[in-house]
């Protein structure tokens, strides 16, 4: 019998009883006005605005950008499901850029939006670490972990554009007619359209979807670091070597087919019957894949994938201001969750904490504030679908015994092919102590209203397990921790971490 249950505690929760928590600063507005902003759930950018949050103890809300669909979204929570749904669905619904903003968009307003989440910090506060690279949750957690801010190198942005969804010659055309302007005044942009037919079905429909990806280091990021990185203080540059095959559009513009999920990028290309069979269930007319006449070839991934320039140029700028830098590379972003995982198992060990539970987050809900307000060691998912369901099953054997597992699965809305339903996921956390924590598993993935109840059930569970933690980790003691991982190393238990020596309780 499943330990895992229907019923949570975010169903015996009042929103109304956490009303005067803060939200993020994208919801309680800036100190300066910035010309990009995100849309929509986005996962990167949310990476950031979750560590600004962090970093002020506070926790993070993956909430629409209007207080008036924040309403919408609490409002729907409290409703019979059948009359909340139809709430969230509007609440959550996408708001896409306006294609005029493609003439007016620069890297000077992207890095704007990144440095402008910490302008509520004390203008005196220093950092010992800051991180600069590929942005998620996982990167959020390390961040959190470290108590360094994040320069994210890559931006999400959408735009308004009507299309059929499983023509991708059409919105190649589309991408081209957007990112011309954006690509030609910004010499320092590299770009990657991304055109998933299987994930954002209903998306390419009204929109096209493009990461912008970083080059050099802007010189408001430059800034930032002169003015933040205390004395000694190192950069720590984290780079992902994720590859997926790409057609090449113009010198720095390129389009992906398909992302992260449970199908490769030549399933995306080729097409499998497995796909056209879900495609004619969907009255898809597209069969055996979804292709260009153009020459592809692999390139960094889209959303987790680093251009190798970037990092050269980090590295020049840590050279010119005399600063530390340390370089953590990894091949996928699944490496990055565990890190981030490990790197709480590690600075818990250090500290001789007892973790009191595993909290396990997927896509745009992350609060990595969790393991700085409670001994919790985090494991963020990039999703629900299968290759995220391998990576928890490759992880459990790290999780300590005899401490609950927290689940917070992000709704998509609807099922994809590749979505892992929440049967499966019950059965491989069997008999781990564990529950869904602000969702009722019974009504995965379609629940919208799960994206209001998270975050207040976290919150709520972590205040009644409240500690007080001391330091952040270290970087070199981070570096300890990769070099350990990088040898080999299964587990972090005494047996590894022995020649460490303990901070004395």
């Amino acid at each position: 019998m499943p330990i895992y249950v229907g019923y949570t505690d975010s169903y015996e929760f009042s929103l109304k009883r956490h009303s005067s928590l803060r939200l993020p600063s994208q919801l309680s507005g800036m100190t300066k006005p910035v010309n990009y902003q995100p849309t929509g759930f986005d996962i990167a950018t949310g990476a950031v605005a979750a560590v600004a949050s962090a970093l002020n103890n506070r926790f993070h809300y993956p909430a629409p950008n209007t207080g008036l669909e924040l309403q919408l979204l609490r409002l729907s929570s409290q409703l019979p499901y059948s009359w909340g749904a139809a709430l969230a669905a509007r609440a959550t619904e996408n708001r896409f850029h306006n294609p005029s903003f493609s003439f007016n968009l620069t890297t000077a307003d992207l890095a704007q939006w990144n440095v402008s989440q910490y302008d509520r910090f004390d203008p005196e506060r220093r950092f010992d670490t800051i991180v600069v690279g590929a942005p998620s949750g996982a990167t959020a957690h390390l961040c959190a972990c470290l108590d360094a801010p994040l320069l994210a190198e890559s931006f999400p942005i959408t735009f308004a554009s009507k299309g059929k969804p499983d023509d991708i010659a059409g919105y190649q055309q589309r991408s081209v007619d957007l990112l011309t302007p954006i690509l030609n005044h910004n010499p320092d942009l590299h770009a990657v359209s991304q055109f998933d037919p299987i994930h954002a079905r209903q998306q390419i429909q009204r929109a096209v979807h493009i990461h912008l990806k970083l080059i050099a280091l802007p010189d408001l990021y430059k800034k930032f670091i002169r003015e933040r990185l205390a004395p000694g203080g190192a950069l720590l540059l984290l780079t992902c070597s994720a590859k997926w095959s790409q057609y090449e559009i113009g010198a720095r513009h390129k389009l992906q087919v398909g992302g992260f999920g449970g199908f490769t990028d030549q399933e995306f290309i080729r097409g499998t019957p497995w796909l056209d069979d879900w495609l004619h269930g969907e009255d898809g007319s597209q069969r055996s894949g979804w292709r260009l006449s153009r020459h592809w070839t692999y390139q960094p991934e889209a959303q987790w994938g680093s251009i190798t320039g970037f990092a050269t140029n980090v590295g020049t700028f840590a050279g010119d201001i005399g600063a530390s830098l340390h370089t953590l590379s990894v091949a996928s972003i699944d490496e990055i969750s565990r890190i981030g995982f490990y790197a709480w198992q590690w600075l818990f060990y250090l500290l001789r904490i007892q973790p009191s539970a595993v909290l396990i987050e997927s896509g745009p809900q992350m609060n990595p504030v969790i393991g700085r307000r409670s001994p919790v060691l985090p494991l963020w998912m990039p999703s629900t679908c299968s290759r995220s369901h391998a990576l928890l099953q490759m992880m459990l054997p790290e999780f300590p015994p005899q401490i609950p597992v927290l689940f917070q699965a992000w709704p998509t809305g609807q099922p994809a092919p590749d979505l892992v339903p929440a049967k499966i996921w019950n059965t491989t956390l069997s008999g781990r102590h564990g529950r869904w924590l602000g969702s009722d598993p019974r009504r995965f993935p379609t629940d919208l209203t799960t994206i209001a109840q998270m975050t207040p059930a976290i919150a709520e569970w972590s205040h009644r397990h409240a500690h007080e933690l001391r330091r952040p980790l270290r970087c070199d003691e981070l570096n300890r921790l990769h070099t350990l991982l990088a040898e080999g190393a299964d587990r972090l238990g005494p047996e590894i971490s022995a020649e460490t020596e303990l901070e004395k309780g």
